[in-house]
């Protein structure tokens, strides 16, 4: 089994967050990150292999981690994540759905999406999961992401127990043999829990607004993204589409304008924007003009001035 182990503390306090990105970055997904609280950051991160899996457990201040277009361009993605948030605290973005996490939440989460995800606390456990593993057996396992699995169904209460005795006792797991059984079993349960959740919950997964709006936020970048590629890529048409969103006052492509500048202007204000076209181009903006002025007129500034600001 595999193992290693970062901490901030050998780093001077004002290189801390910029070693916890690229370490972050370099073992769990790549994306954008900022801290959240005003003291000096500290973190540990502890590295370890199971069979075909990995496990990340981070001990660390506030902070959040933004998968933006972009970042789904560098990779990789192939994987999806379970979180176990053994005594911390955050909220999970992602596919159109909120997750609000507390001790004990176990979550599921794309790296091939976009996601928001803050995180803070001790001993939180995020695993890596290869694709393939999961969607063989779930072929539409990304619908179930960003949503607590319900401790009250069955298979939960274990599989959160056999994960933190992976993250606690690796060395018990050390043979190559003992890994991949003990993995195994864990992805069984995951399974389980995940087909086993509330039907309630499943309904609104298998919402076509959610659904959309999952599509609409993989796919910010693409210039051409119309109502009518949404709904063949749903297998509905155009007019089940515009019904979809229209239960939720709102039609599908003021909704794809809403996002678009949203997160343009949350690149722009936490530096991750160098130009108005750069920006304007990572979230399918192809006329640079009608950006600044669509972008003035919903927030009252122009992404220029902003910019400068910055």
């Amino acid at each position: 089994m595999s193992q290693a182990a970062y901490t901030t503390l050998a780093v001077a306090a004002p290189q801390r967050f910029d070693y916890w990105k690229e370490v972050i970055c370099r073992h769990c997904i790549p994306a954008s990150s900022k801290a959240l609280e005003d003291t000096p950051f500290e973190g540990q991160l502890r590295v370890q292999g199971l069979g075909p899996l990995d496990i990340c457990s981070l001990s660390a201040a506030l902070h959040e981690w933004e998968r933006k277009p972009g970042d789904l361009r560098t990779g990789p993605d192939d994987d999806l994540w379970l979180g176990f948030i053994e005594h911390g605290h955050g909220k999970l973005e992602q596919g159109g759905r909120n997750a609000l996490l507390q001790p004990g939440s176990l979550v599921l989460y794309d790296a091939a999406q976009t996601f928001r995800f803050s995180l803070g606390g001790r001993d939180n456990h995020l695993m890596r999961i290869p694709r393939h593993l999961l969607s063989s057996r779930l072929p539409q396992v990304e619908r179930l992401t960003s949503t607590v699995l319900d401790e009250g169904r069955p298979g939960v209460v274990p599989l959160r127990e056999m994960l933190r005795q992976a993250a606690t006792q690796p060395a018990a797991l050390e043979a190559p043999e003992v890994a991949g059984r003990f993995s195994q079993t864990l992805l069984d349960l995951l399974v389980l829990s995940l087909e086993l959740q509330d039907s309630n919950t499943a309904s609104i997964e298998r919402d076509l607004y959610a659904r959309a709006m999952n599509y609409m936020l993989r796919h910010l970048a693409e210039t051409e993204l119309s109502v009518e590629r949404i709904a063949q890529a749903h297998h509905v048409s155009p007019r089940t589409i515009t019904r979809a969103f229209a239960r939720h006052q709102k039609t599908p492509m003021a909704a794809l304008w809403q996002v678009r500048l949203q997160r343009s202007r949350e690149a722009i204000e936490c530096g991750q924007a160098r130009s108005v076209s750069q920006v304007a181009l990572d979230y399918g903006f192809s006329d640079f003009s009608h950006f600044s002025h669509a972008f003035k007129k919903a927030f009252g500034v122009s992404p220029s001035t902003l910019l400068k600001r910055q």
